[in-house]
């Protein structure tokens, strides 16, 4: 960051104490995107450039704490917190890839459609697999799908790819 005070995640000190569990970087990611979008809406009004995620991030922190110490400490906090649950959480392996300039920001919509869609789909393949079953019960079936507790069997997720895309397709 050229002409910037602020340190880059690179300099930043990893070894920080604050920990964040997975649900607490999520969370603080997502305001993170919401101030984002604020920030690039005020930004496109007065015909200012964007922020790479990467200066908003700082900018935020900045905004929220004020205190340089805090503002690394934060930053550090986050950074430990993508390297740790990046591989088990998909949302926070692309904010990671987003901070470091490697994936455009708005992919993360394509990931939420496709979320979405595959979600649709769980819901229409378990129905139609447990058509005898009552609505109490398809729901419980759908959300243990919908939350990870259950691991799709490769027979579901065939069917899921094939309705997907088309037959020449896969």
């Amino acid at each position: 960051m050229a002409g910037s005070s602020q340190p880059s995640p690179a300099s930043v000190t990893l070894q920080q104490t604050r920990q964040l569990t997975l649900k607490q970087l999520r969370d603080l990611i997502g305001d993170i995107y919401l101030q984002k979008k604020r920030h690039d809406e005020k930004a496109a009004e007065s015909k200012q450039p964007r922020e790479t995620m990467e200066q908003f991030m700082y900018t935020y922190l900045n905004q929220r704490y004020g205190l340089k110490q805090l503002i690394i400490e934060w930053a550090g906090a986050v950074i430990n917190g993508i390297k740790k649950y990046s591989r088990e959480d998909a949302d926070v392996c692309l904010f990671g890839k987003v901070l470091r300039n490697e994936v455009d920001e708005e992919f993360r919509w394509v990931q939420q459609a496709l979320r979405e869609t595959v979600n649709g789909l769980v819901r229409t393949i378990v129905r139609e697999k447990h058509a005898m079953k009552g609505e109490v019960e398809l729901k419980y079936i759908i959300e243990e799908f919908s939350s990870d507790r259950v691991h799709m069997e490769t027979w579901m997720w065939f069917k899921i790819i094939e309705r997907m895309y088309n037959q020449e397709d896969i």
